[in-house]
C-alpha cells in the first residue's frame, strides 16, 4: 500500500512539473507572408515567408519558385529555400539553397562566439556577431546600413530612405502604406509597409529595364 501511495505521489509531482514547464514556455506566434511575384506585370511565381516568433527568438522559413515563359517555352526557372534562426534581431544560423536557371548554390552560417561564420560553396568568411539578412518581414531591417544576401552570401552596404506614404495595391485593393527606397551596388528597390509594420509590397528594378514585383496575397496569423 505504501509503495502504491509513493508511486501516486511521484506521478502527481511529475505531472505538476510538466505543467509548470509548459506554463513557463513562452508562447509562439506564427505569421505567413504569401506573395505573388510578377515580372513586367505577368505573374511568374510565389514567395512565401513563415515566421515563428517567441519573445526574443524567431525561426524563419522562406521558399520561392519562379517560372518565366517565352512563347510557351520555359525561358527561366528559379527556386530558393532558406531557413534562418534569430535572437534579439541578430541572425544566429542560416541554411539556404538556390537553383538559378541551372546554377546551384548553397550558403550556410552559424554564430560562433563573437563572430558569424559564413560558408558559401567552397569559400568561408567571418562576419560580425550580429548581422541581418534582407529580412523584409522585420521592419528593424530598415534601420540597417549593411545586410547579408542569403542567396549569394554577399554582405552588402545598403542605403535605405523613407519616401513618405502612398497608395499601393495589396490583396486586391488599394491601401495607403509607408514607402522606403533601398539601394545597394547590386540592386535598387522600393518597399511598402502597413502602419502596423507588416511588409506588403516590393518593386525591384532588374537589368534591361524589367520590373519584378511582390504583392501580398495573404497575411495569416494563426
Amino acid at each position: 500500500m505504501k509503495t502504491i501511495l509513493l508511486m501516486f505521489i511521484t506521478l502527481q509531482g511529475l505531472m505538476l512539473l510538466g505543467s509548470l514547464s509548459a506554463a513557463a514556455s513562452p508562447p509562439t506566434k506564427q505569421q505567413v507572408f504569401d506573395f505573388t511575384v510578377f515580372l513586367d506585370g505577368d505573374p511568374v511565381g510565389q514567395h512565401v515567408f513563415r515566421v515563428d516568433s517567441s519573445e526574443t527568438a524567431k525561426k524563419v522559413h522562406s521558399e520561392a519558385a519562379f517560372n518565366v515563359k517565352f512563347l510557351m517555352i520555359n525561358a527561366y526557372r528559379y527556386q530558393h529555400e532558406a531557413n534562418e534562426t534569430w535572437q534579439d534581431n541578430c541572425l544566429t544560423s542560416l541554411k539556404a539553397s538556390t537553383h538559378d536557371n541551372g546554377k546551384d548554390s548553397k550558403v550556410e552560417g552559424q554564430t560562433k562566439g563573437n563572430e558569424f561564420l559564413l560558408k558559401r560553396d567552397l569559400d568561408q568568411e567571418t562576419l560580425p556577431a550580429c548581422v541581418m539578412t534582407f529580412a523584409y518581414w522585420n521592419p528593424s531591417m530598415l534601420k540597417q546600413s549593411r545586410l547579408l544576401n542569403p542567396q549569394t552570401g554577399d554582405y552588402l552596404d545598403v542605403d535605405i530612405t523613407p519616401k513618405g506614404r502612398e497608395s499601393v495595391a495589396v490583396k486586391g485593393s488599394e491601401m495607403t502604406a509607408n514607402r522606403y527606397h533601398l539601394k545597394t551596388r547590386e540592386f535598387d528597390m522600393e518597399l511598402w509597409y502597413a502602419d502596423n509594420g507588416d511588409w506588403v509590397a516590393l518593386d525591384s528594378r532588374l537589368e534591361g529595364g524589367h520590373i519584378l514585383k511582390y504583392r501580398l496575397g495573404s497575411l495569416k496569423t494563426p
